[in-house]
């Protein structure tokens, strides 16, 4: 899709070797992957056009560092775009999608694995969405690291994307 949309490649981090082996299957020539975190990223600076990443920013360890390295591996001009579960602002709301992600979430994924799988990996997403920070706390760290920064929320803010521009963020300009 993004190779439709008019990116001239793909670049693909990840620590794990094998999902890095299994994108390189399916996106053949265009895509290049790199084993990687994102707390310490391979790039130099302003190297990239865009950042993207898809429900995999909840599993950093150092969510701050991350983004750090995000703004510093993109160049002025470029964007962020985010998408991931989310952690509601309200409590009520944030009570609500954690019983759905902590009790029912993991019997729907059960019953639809059906034991084409060992266990039940949807239970890792349990400890990540605890330690999650709230939708509006994760806005504020992505412009106070990339720049502008614009949320959308669905699902009663229980799924989010974030679209940041990188074209005013103040500490590049004060260097």
């Amino acid at each position: 899709m993004l190779l439709e949309d008019g990116f001239e490649g793909i670049v693909g981090l990840d620590p794990s070797i094998r999902l890095l082996r299994f994108a390189r299957s399916r996106l053949a020539r265009r895509f290049c992957p790199i084993v990687g975190v994102a707390e310490k990223l391979p790039f130099r600076p302003g190297s990239l056009g865009a950042v993207i990443t898809c429900f995999s920013l909840r599993d950093v360890v150092d969510l701050d560092r991350s983004l750090e390295e995000f703004a510093c591996a993109t160049r002025r001009g470029g964007a962020l775009a985010i998408i991931d579960i989310g952690k509601p602002d309200s409590g009520f709301w944030r009570a609500l999608i954690g019983f759905y992600i902590s009790l029912v979430m993991p019997v729907l994924a059960r019953v639809l694995i059906r034991g084409r799988t060992p266990g039940n990996p949807f239970k890792m997403i349990i400890p990540t969405w605890k330690k999650l920070s709230t939708n509006r706390r994760l806005s504020d760290l992505i412009e106070q690291s990339f720049g502008p920064c614009v949320m959308k929320s669905f699902f009663l803010g229980g799924l989010v994307f974030f679209e940041a521009d990188r074209f005013s963020v103040w500490k590049d300009i004060l260097q």
